[in-house]
């Protein structure tokens, strides 16, 4: 793939984590880049979510740090650095009725016509911003979702098992989709083989 457009944008420097005795990560090091596409791969309980919330702020390490589009990930640079940051968690169970409800309670109704051209990529009914999620289905719900967090202009894209609630055709689809956002870094945590293999490097945990 060609890199060129390429440069660091988040590093893991030395990543030690530990839960009471349990040991997540020792001495981690790994750079993205600016607009590649990973995959966190590994049995369950290895880490992959943790590495997640670790961007965010939510997890702190032990030992080691964060860096982010150059500024370290502390007290005083997560809110900055969260605004870069847009995350699409596994867990599709939310407060709302449906996903106008969503739209409006993250106030990014600017963002519908980018939400709509999504959804018509991903396979999904013109009215499905409207319907009950107690009336649509699990993969439905899940694309629906994605649709609503890729409307968001971040340059850094979160996903939490993207594919747990897709068909073999779903998952081709958001492939495509996923494709197409050049520049944009995404990084995902999954266990399908479909959804590793599209991306631009898989790391091992």
């Amino acid at each position: 793939m060609n890199s060129s457009y390429f440069s660091d944008m988040i590093h893991f420097e030395n990543i030690s984590l530990s839960f009471s005795e349990k040991i997540i990560f020792d001495n981690l090091t790994i750079t993205i880049n600016q607009g590649e596409k990973i995959c966190l791969s590994g049995p369950s309980g290895r880490g992959k979510s943790t590495l997640l919330n670790l961007l965010q702020g939510y997890v702190l390490p032990n030992k080691g740090k964060i860096i982010i589009n150059g500024k370290v990930l502390n007290d005083s640079t997560i809110r900055e650095i969260r605004k870069q940051i847009i995350s699409i968690p596994q867990n599709i169970n939310l407060p709302v009725k449906n996903g106008m409800e969503l739209v409006e309670l993250l106030e990014i109704s600017q963002n519908l016509h980018a939400i709509k051209e999504y959804n018509q990529k991903l396979d999904l009914e013109s009215d499905i911003l409207i319907k009950d999620f107690a009336k649509i289905s699990g993969g439905q719900k899940q694309r629906l979702l994605i649709s609503i967090c890729l409307s968001q202009p971040k340059d850094i894209i979160l996903m939490d098992e993207p594919t747990s609630s897709l068909d073999d055709k779903s998952i081709e689809l958001l492939i495509n989709v996923i494709g197409e956002l050049k520049g944009r870094t995404i990084i995902s945590a999954s266990h399908n083989q479909l959804w590793a293999k599209s991306s631009d490097k898989i790391i091992e945990l």
